[in-house]
């Protein structure tokens, strides 16, 4: 985890949640981290923004294809978190068919999702993005249309071209780790880059700064 300012609202970005799958977004978070290297002033004084290029270390170091979507227990990391909605398992219409996956065999069964919750409930996040590719758009954590989740994703497609609402597939989304942040009183996104070869850099150094720079 890597951490720009010390104010006291903090705000949480993630990628690689489906490791060399998505590696697109690992790369967006070392452009964006160099970035506030070398523009620390990006990050408001009132703000903490933490950074975490990684959460599935086991699917990146797989491959940069299909089968490094799931860490090595063959789970979902975006499966795994205990939302009202989790499941083992879920229909696969519309949904990612490519290997064999599960939502594991209990929610935060996972050393990964479990160290990411740990750090979350010792802090006081107040909103976070967590970025995927590939096309769909921004979605908005929350079950239940949760109210900041959804303020944040307009003023974010405000100034992005991603499409919102996103487009449906029709896929049940369960465990999703947006929606749990929103069970936690966080205002979550989850972002999907244009395609799995680019960052998309200039468009998601702006979202950077409306992330920064919104109040609830």
């Amino acid at each position: 985890m890597y951490q720009y300012g010390s104010g006291p609202i903090e705000r949480l970005i993630i990628a690689g949640i489906h490791g060399g799958y998505e590696w697109n977004t690992m790369a967006l978070m070392e452009h964006m981290m160099l970035y506030l290297y070398y523009h620390p002033e990006a990050v408001p004084p009132d703000v903490t923004l933490y950074i975490l290029r990684s959460l599935n270390p086991d699917g990146e170091a797989r491959a940069r294809a299909v089968s490094g979507q799931m860490n090595e227990n063959g789970v979902d990391l975006n499966r795994n978190w205990p939302s009202a909605n989790w499941m083992p398992d879920w229909p696969r219409s519309g949904c990612w068919v490519y290997r064999p996956v599960t939502g594991g065999p209990f929610p935060l069964s996972e050393p990964e999702t479990r160290a990411l919750a740990d750090f979350i409930l010792q802090h006081h996040i107040d909103a976070s993005i967590s970025y995927h590719s590939a096309a769909l758009g921004i979605f908005a954590g929350g079950l239940d249309n949760y109210e900041p989740s959804l303020q944040l994703a307009e003023a974010v497609a405000a100034i992005a071209p991603y499409p919102y609402p996103p487009i449906d597939t029709g896929c049940l989304y369960t465990g999703q780790f947006s929606d749990w942040m929103a069970e936690q009183g966080i205002a979550a996104l989850d972002i999907e880059l244009t395609n799995h070869r680019d960052t998309d850099y200039e468009i998601n150094i702006n979202i950077l700064y409306i992330f920064l720079n919104w109040r609830r």
